[in-house]
């Protein structure tokens, strides 16, 4: 047994820290015994302290409890965004599906005029479709093209069409595996078989590197007006007839401009067409 001299040098070793931190203990295990006990009894005094106690330690647990929330709540939003975004690019492509069979319904109602007396129609060519981002502007002095995110292993190809909900956007003409370069109607090396969708006057849609393109081999007696719509030809193969391209601003000496329905620097999504001809 330890003797009584031992005992005080062991209880003069203690630091004052260590004596606060005992004594912080005893006090807490009083306090709550002290409540524990009071509880049992139906005094008002005890009551109204629990609920003093309850009220202060209330906000504390809410402000702790803050952070939390607010990584709730970002990992919500960002889980909404996502789902939002998937969303939109769903609704544009059915947007962008509803335009493309309007442009045919107009153009196959104007075709419908002068083709009364046939029995026999061709079938409009079935499609699918590759909906994507435009990565970057490649346009220069000399060159109007779009890098697109998709390529070859997307199930994109040379010489697709390219579109958005407004009508004609370009042509593929170079497809990497994950990346194609879309050359826009307004590059100077553009050349889109197209017609007028009332007077069926087919004709080449020629960029020049500026924003109106305009057509070329008109014959002299042309009846292509200002204000009718321009629509594709579907001659060469390439594209079929009745996509959207633009409408006709000016007939000015021989020279036909045509202000496309698209402007290439406005868009962010756009859509490559494999149409089955």
């Amino acid at each position: 047994m330890p003797s009584k001299k031992s005992r005080t040098a062991h209880l003069t070793t203690i630091t004052p820290r260590q004596w606060m931190a005992r004594a912080s203990l005893i006090t807490l295990m009083f306090v709550s015994l002290l409540l524990m006990v009071a509880g049992q009894a139906n005094n008002p005094n005890v009551s109204r302290l629990r609920t003093n106690i309850i009220d202060g330690f209330a906000p504390i647990v809410e402000f702790a409890a803050k952070p939390f929330d607010a990584a709730a709540n970002i990992g919500a939003w960002f889980s909404e965004m996502a789902q939002l975004r998937s969303e939109n690019i769903s609704l544009k492509n059915a947007n962008l599906q509803l335009l493309q069979w309007q442009s045919i319904a107009k153009s196959m109602e104007a075709e419908n005029n002068s083709l009364r007396t046939l029995a026999h129609a061709v079938a409009i060519p079935k499609s699918s479709y590759v909906t994507t981002r435009i990565v970057s502007d490649m346009g220069g002095p000399y060159v109007r093209s779009s890098l697109i995110g998709g390529g070859l292993e997307q199930g994109i190809k040379k010489d697709q069409a390219v579109i958005n909900e407004h009508g004609l956007v370009g042509r593929v003409i170079e497809a990497g595996n994950n990346n194609s370069r879309v050359l826009l109607l307004n590059d100077i090396n553009s050349r889109i078989p197209v017609m007028g969708e009332n007077s069926r006057e087919k004709t080449i849609l020629v960029g020049n590197n500026n924003d109106l393109p305009s057509l070329s081999y008109l014959s002299p007696d042309s009846s292509i007006k200002v204000g009718e719509r321009i629509i594709t030809s579907g001659d060469g193969g390439i594209f079929p007839r009745g996509i959207a391209v633009g409408v006709v601003t000016s007939v000015e000496k021989g020279i036909v401009q045509v202000q496309p329905f698209v402007d290439a620097t406005k868009i962010e999504y756009v859509s490559v067409v494999d149409y089955s001809l």
